[in-house]
């Protein structure tokens, strides 16, 4: 063998080592996420792994480009002992980063139900949240930390074990330098074209959709690829399905509120609680939950037993609660180049109305860019942890206990001139779910995160214990809404469809008619028209959701990694952005493991329709910044 086919053979040798180490990374995956894919047979877990290769292999050739030609360089020179050490470098330095992205995933796809996609680079910019809290990091998850460097220990001792260790200098010939030069380009050019994919399209996230259900695609992909291709914000574009005129007839998210004939001058109070799943409620599961005080308000509510979120992080939350902006979009809105449009938001509407409006959350002012987004909101009064006013209750990472924040809220409601809008964040049911330590034993539960739940809704019963004495009390609409769900218990809520179901609860201690369980689909979207609705303030405006008091069929819509969710009566179409991929009776096919799409292609089709004119409408507005009505 040549030296120069030598060292395309050492070449392969290192990329097949990653490519193993990926596969490994999976198998983790699997390991830490078990009961999301719990209810996949042997075989379709096989098929996974086999088919996950094809990803590995595309990520790993495109991230590796740069070394493939500095390694295959036809001259001397790359013998050289500092030019290998600088190659070498490069290697390991973007291959064990890549891993460490991919380990990282293995609690992260917890809170988040996807891979982890180019938004994550904002997150940990946007704010020090990541740098304050990494190391609380660091000690929850040092397995994450021990596995990398056993990745790493083991990818040295291994890549120095090439085939063939002992560097031979290019002795030339001009016909050989000939046909090393042709392989200098030809070897690079066939892997690229490999990890590129022989199609008109070259492999993308929606590829994952051919070969596996829509519940196992992110154990099919992997972390560095669903980054790639999510790194150019330009790769949210107008999706056009329809023309104009179609397209409004289809779906518009143009409103009028006013529709129940009644004006009302009622304040209004959301509780935005944190992570606060559906499963952890005793009385919307048919059994004893971790929420006594809630579960005794939704015996006194309205509460919507199939309500889902629109996004799987906190950031998401707002967007789609204040101005029904639900999050179909790789980057969420708060942090994307969009966040600057124009909203016609809730709290806007409402302050122009002669409502005071103001927002709580115990967290460092700046986090989640929660602060800017309420200005854009029309939220006048912005209470973080620079405003709190109280007993020192800071928690150690994220902010202020529960308890004497919501303490601290309810003094400054008793303030404010009626009628008010405000709006409270919940903290502490939040990795690394730290409760005060008198109430550990208390409140204890066979997990941190459990008893963070218990803490929680402990705190909020003291908050109503506070409020309740007050004046303006009866005189209050009250919405009740995770802002997302946390990591799941059981495998049921670790389902494409359990991952976003949450709470939505209307209460109104002053309207007896405001009460009883509603099976109707429901979606953080549909908080602000129904508000706007419930108080009856003649208005056009704009939103994605549906006033739950109306006669508008109940729908939710979600996205991550490339895939949409469209919610409607017992049905969940999956859409891939071009077709639809599955359609499932979520009633009684609980781990979605029966795709009835071919058996209803009447329901799959109008289900179909209206996810497509929602998807345009949003790439539309959100474009050409028409998020709010100019009439």
């Amino acid at each position: 063998m040549t030296p120069y086919l030598k060292q395309i053979a050492n070449l392969l040798y290192r990329l097949a080592i990653i490519l193993i180490f990926y596969s490994l990374c999976r198998y983790l995956f699997y390991i830490f996420n078990h009961l999301t894919f719990s209810q996949n047979s042997s075989m379709e877990i096989l098929k996974v792994f086999f088919f996950g290769i094809r990803f590995d292999y595309s990520a790993i050739i495109q991230y590796n480009l740069l070394f493939l030609f500095l390694y295959l360089f036809p001259f001397n020179f790359i013998h050289y002992k500092k030019y290998k050490q600088v190659v070498g470098f490069l290697f390991y330095f973007v291959n064990f980063f890549l891993i460490l992205l991919n380990l990282i995933d293995l609690e992260y796809f917890k809170y988040t139900g996807k891979r982890s996609t180019a938004d994550i680079f904002s997150f940990i910019f946007m704010n020090n949240d990541v740098l304050t809290l990494l190391p609380q990091f660091l000690k929850d998850f040092w397995y994450i930390v021990l596995c990398w460097l056993g990745f790493i220990f083991l990818g040295v001792y291994l890549i120095k074990r090439v085939p063939f260790r002992k560097s031979e200098s290019f002795q030339f010939t001009f016909i050989q330098w000939i046909g090393a030069g042709l392989l200098f380009v030809l070897v690079p050019g066939l892997l690229f074209l490999g990890a590129r994919g022989s199609g008109l399209k070259p492999i993308r996230l929606i590829s994952a959709a051919r070969y596996t259900y829509s519940q196992n695609i992110p154990l099919l992909l992997n972390t560095p690829f669903s980054i790639l291709h999510t790194l150019n914000n330009e790769e949210f574009k107008l999706k056009t399905y329809f023309n104009p005129g179609e397209l409004d007839k289809i779906y518009s998210p143009e409103k009028q509120t006013g529709t129940n004939m009644i004006t009302r001058r009622d304040n209004v109070v959301i509780i935005i609680l944190e992570s606060f799943s559906k499963e952890f409620i005793g009385s919307l599961n048919g059994k004893s939950g971790y929420t006594p005080f809630l579960d005794s308000i939704i015996h006194q509510s309205l509460t919507f037993e199939n309500a889902f979120a629109n996004g799987k992080q906190s950031i998401q939350a707002l967007p789609a609660i204040f101005a029904s902006l639900p999050g179909l979009m790789d980057n969420p809105y708060i942090s994307s180049r969009f966040s600057s449009n124009q909203l016609e938001a809730l709290p806007l509407i409402l302050g122009a109305n002669g409502y005071h409006t103001s927002f709580f959350h115990g967290g460092r002012n700046g986090t989640m860019g929660f602060d800017e987004f309420c200005n854009i909101a029309g939220i006048k009064h912005y209470y973080g942890l620079n405003e709190y006013d109280g007993p020192t209750a800071f928690d150690g990472n994220w902010g202020i206990y529960d308890e004497p924040f919501l303490q601290f809220y309810a003094k400054k409601l008793n303030s404010f001139p009626q009628p008010f809008f405000s709006s409270v964040f919940t903290l502490s049911s939040h990795h690394p779910y730290n409760i005060p330590e008198k109430y550990i034993k208390i409140l204890h539960a066979s997990n941190q995160q459990l008893t963070s739940i218990r803490y929680a809704d402990y705190a909020l019963s003291k908050f109503f214990n506070a409020i309740s004495k007050m004046p303006w009390f009866k005189n209050t609409l009250f919405v009740f809404v995770a802002d997302h769900t946390a990591k799941e218990q059981t495998a049921i809520y670790g389902t494409r469809a359990g991952i976003y179901r949450i709470p939505i609860i209307f209460y109104h201690p002053g309207d007896s008619l405001l009460k009883g369980i509603n099976p109707s689909v429901a979606q953080q979207a549909d908080i602000m028209p129904s508000i706007l609705d419930y108080l009856g303030i003649t208005k056009r405006y704009f939103a994605f959701g549906r006033s739950v008091f109306s006669k508008e069929t109940g729908f939710s819509i979600n996205f991550a990694g490339g895939i949409y969710q469209y919610f409607e009566g017992d049905y969940m179409l999956t859409f891939d952005g071009e077709r639809s991929i599955a359609l499932n009776n979520i009633s009684i096919d609980k781990y979605l493991k029966i795709n009835i799409l071919n058996d209803s292609l009447t329901l799959a089709s109008a289900m179909e329709l209206k996810t497509k004119a929602i998807i345009q409408q949003f790439t539309s507005r959100v474009l050409n910044n028409r998020l709010y009505n100019k009439n």
